[in-house]
């Protein structure tokens, strides 16, 4: 998020997780958003601490400013488990 490319991932993931166009992401978006993303293992306790931590000012939905905050640490460690498991599956990491 720090390069413009980084900034142009997250509005774009952002976008495509909004699917009512509000500008907010709710929980039944932000759960399609991570199963999409292959993030299979988030369950309703997971993603309900992800919402927790983003929504700073706990209105029940992440503003675009939330999820800037919020999703790089998210997918930093979603992306290693991700990668853990597509590499034990493909043999690499044993």
């Amino acid at each position: 998020a720090d390069t413009k490319f980084g900034q142009g991932a997250l509005f774009t993931m952002f976008q495509l997780a909004d699917k009512d166009k509000n500008g907010t992401l709710d929980t039944n978006e932000v759960a399609e958003g991570l199963n999409k993303l292959g993030f299979s293992w988030m369950k309703e306790k997971q993603i309900s601490g992800i919402m927790k931590r983003a929504d700073k000012d706990d209105n029940g939905v992440i503003d675009y400013e939330e999820f800037v905050d919020e999703a790089p640490k998210t997918l930093k460690t979603n992306l290693v488990k991700l990668a853990k498991k597509n590499g034990g599956d493909l043999g690499f990491l044993s």
